[in-house]
């Protein structure tokens, strides 16, 4: 997670039409954690932590560069990942501008233009996650400066920047997740050059007095904030871990029942590694053509790439109770029908169940 950079009164400013413009730190070279599961590696411990390292000349490369250009900013990352056409209107809030390096950082200017997200960013939240897609290569090695590293990511291509207060990520779109902590904030003040204390005697004007060992600090901070995000997902591995009975009972009948219904609904789906959510969005975005009326007034005013999972869910859970075409059929009838059915005449379902009682009565009576 990075933090817009405000340790300038000069450096965040506000437009006469009231939109915020402020430097901002998007994306750093190095190593980054992630577990396996965000990763899509699916051997081994899903829960374990791959140190993925970031080259300066893939960050940095002119290709990459030039994706952040205009990259959309949204509230927290959009349920598809992506930000395309048919929902940009619905997400973006603003765009990154003036992409450049600086040091070992992608910086830019971040420009809001929404005034309630203007509001969340005055109020604290001001953590900024790209959404990105990477070619990578899980192989191991060291970095130049001797760290350890389980894979390699290239060909980084941006495709928005998230406000976010946690990071995070899906299988096909990385989320860059480092922080970088500017100095205390300060007042936004235009033109504000000096801070004043004041006491029973006079005021005095003190100029600010210039930082020597920024660039020391800044590396003791990035250290700091990655044993913090370490120990977060130590923290996330151990509350997983104590998951009681009854919310993975809760968990696994919700998975159940949503397969299930997604069979009925599309029998072609394929289900494995994915997510209920995603299984409901995909099942709910083939069969939209079919219930557009429904499925629009489920979701108002947002699209499927827009919608929030409560909203998805609810569309999928109404085109389950709608009546299908094909009568869902009864597997256990199905089973007492093959087995009871000698004769090879076919029966209905309440036949064959009374074929099955009366051979358990003549059973018991002998």
């Amino acid at each position: 997670m990075t933090e817009i950079l405000d340790s300038l009164p000069s450096e965040r400013r506000y437009t006469p039409e009231g939109f915020l413009i402020a430097p901002a730190k998007l994306a750093r070279c190095g190593i980054q954690p992630y577990r396996a599961v965000e990763y899509a590696e699916k051997s081994g411990d899903p829960m374990r932590i791959l140190n993925i390292y970031r080259p300066p000349e893939e960050v940095f490369a002119p290709d990459s560069l030039a994706s952040y250009e205009g990259a959309p900013l949204t509230n927290d990352h959009p349920p598809s990942f992506f930000v395309t056409a048919d929902n940009w209107r619905h997400l973006a809030l603003g765009f990154v501008r003036n992409i450049r390096q600086q040091e070992g950082y992608v910086v830019g200017d971040l420009v809001v233009q929404d005034k309630s997200t203007i509001a969340l960013i005055e109020s604290g939240k001001v953590g900024l996650s790209a959404g990105y897609q990477s070619n990578k290569e899980m192989i191991s090695g060291v970095t130049p400066d001797g760290q350890p590293y389980d894979g390699i990511q290239k060909s980084i291509r941006v495709n928005h920047i998230a406000l976010t207060r946690t990071p995070r990520c899906g299988p096909t779109c990385r989320i860059e997740d480092s922080n970088s902590h500017g100095e205390p904030l300060m007042s936004d003040t235009p033109d504000q050059t000096t801070t004043q204390s004041t006491d029973a005697a006079a005021t005095v004007e003190t100029a600010p007095t210039p930082c020597h060992d920024c660039g020391k600090i800044q590396n003791q901070m990035d250290a700091l904030t990655q044993t913090i995000q370490k120990l977060e997902t130590e923290n996330h591995t151990l509350r997983q871990k104590e998951t009681t009975p009854a919310v993975r009972d809760a968990w696994i009948a919700d998975w159940a029942e949503t397969v299930t219904d997604a069979k009925q609904l599309m029998p072609s789906i394929t289900t494995t590694d994915k997510s209920c959510h995603a299984i409901r969005h995909e099942v709910v975005k083939q069969l939209y053509p079919k219930h557009k009326p429904v499925v629009d007034a489920l979701l108002a005013e947002h699209t499927l790439d827009s919608a929030d999972e409560a909203m998805i869910q609810r569309a999928f859970k109404v085109l389950s109770a709608l009546p299908q075409s094909t009568p869902r059929r009864d597997p256990v009838l199905d089973a007492l029908n093959t087995q009871m059915n000698t004769d090879s005449t076919p029966l209905d379902s309440k036949a064959a169940r009374t074929k099955y009682i009366q051979g358990l009565e003549t059973t018991h009576t002998a």
